[in-house]
């Protein structure tokens, strides 16, 4: 089981959204984030670390199997081209229990 952060431009949010929605990934969580520091990504655009640039944040529960094509579906659909369109986070999960029904690990997905 892995654990998915995305940081993407707040432009190709609902394109993203969409196309995990497609492949079947409908449940994850998103953040309105803001990011600091020396920044070229945005065209005219160099803030310092007293500037934040919006972003937007998706993190999403997947099964082993599905890593990969979860994070490739993110990085196709996220993409622009430019400097600024993102990142991906992977993180491998030990343990997972849903809370109301003590169901553990992949069957909690």
């Amino acid at each position: 089981m892995y654990k998915i952060e995305a940081v993407v431009r707040n432009s190709v949010f609902y394109e993203v959204k969409k196309a995990l929605v497609e492949v079947g990934i409908s449940t994850f969580s998103a953040f309105q984030v803001q990011i600091t520091g020396i920044h070229h990504s945005h065209k005219g655009l160099r803030t310092n670390s007293h500037n934040y640039i919006p972003k937007s944040k998706i993190e999403l529960l997947c099964a082993d199997e599905d890593k990969d094509k979860v994070i490739e579906i993110i990085q196709k659909t996220a993409t622009t081209g430019e400097k600024g369109d993102g990142i991906v986070f992977c993180y491998k999960i030990e343990n997972l229990v849903k809370i109301r029904d003590g169901k553990n690990d992949k069957e909690a997905l």
